[in-house]
């Protein structure tokens, strides 16, 4: 198992080095499917839309996410006005435990802003708490590096917070701006949201989840 991890991290980050970029930050519910980040449950997928009416490098994102193994989930999507392919990679060499202090760990190659054309690794911790089944709230936060530059480092933070396991607002900070929304699970398959994009360009997202071969969902933070 260890073995294989190693394996998979070097094609990983030599796979990041040399493909196209990615256009979301690593908690935009259009790419990730959820606002906290999460992997993707293995055999499962997720269809992602993001429509930016008053966008200026893009007017759309659409996206679908396969979770690979338990520990992770690929992605690949396409680009309203560029035209272009892009992709993202996301693993959890660590799991949160919930009963605990225990965060969970992402690491993942994409862009951390939205519109970027610059690939970028992001380290992510993510640690989530349920004070009742009407309430709880989520909070990550990690750090970034341009692939073409190594030097640089950002700061990447995003907080979260659900009520009656239906509606979640949330704020996500991308190392330069930051970004408000609120997402509506109309079911166990379906959501859809508004966003801010750096707080000024309004969005909508609508993200589909579903399990294949009879895999389960991870319960939502």
């Amino acid at each position: 198992m260890k073995q294989l991890l190693t394996i998979i991290l070097a094609l990983f980050f030599n796979f990041a080095s040399t493909v196209l970029a990615q256009t979301c930050g690593p908690n935009c519910p259009a790419c990730s499917g959820n606002v906290d980040g999460i992997i993707v449950p293995a055999k499962s997928i997720s269809l992602q839309g993001l429509f930016i009416p008053t966008g200026e490098d893009e007017f759309g994102v659409m996206g679908l996410r396969y979770g690979l193994l338990d520990w992770m989930d690929i992605g690949i999507g396409f680009t309203f006005k560029a035209q272009k392919l892009i992709w993202n990679a996301r693993l959890q060499p660590l799991k949160q435990n919930k009963d605990n202090w225990q965060p969970g760990i992402i690491l993942g190659t994409g862009s951390i802003r939205t519109g970027s054309g610059d690939q970028s690794i992001y380290l992510n911790l993510l640690k989530s708490k349920e004070f009742s089944e009407n309430f709880a709230i989520g909070i990550s936060a990690g750090a970034a590096s341009l692939v073409s530059d190594l030097e640089k480092i950002y700061g990447i933070a995003n907080i979260s917070l659900s009520f009656q396991e239906k509606f979640t607002a949330f704020v996500n900070f991308d190392g330069v701006s930051f970004h408000q929304g609120v997402t509506w699970n109309v079911n166990d398959w379906f959501n859809v949201g508004f966003m801010l994009l750096e707080s000024k360009d309004p969005a909508i997202t609508v993200n589909i989840i579903k399990s294949l071969f009879n895999a389960k969902t991870p319960d939502s933070p």
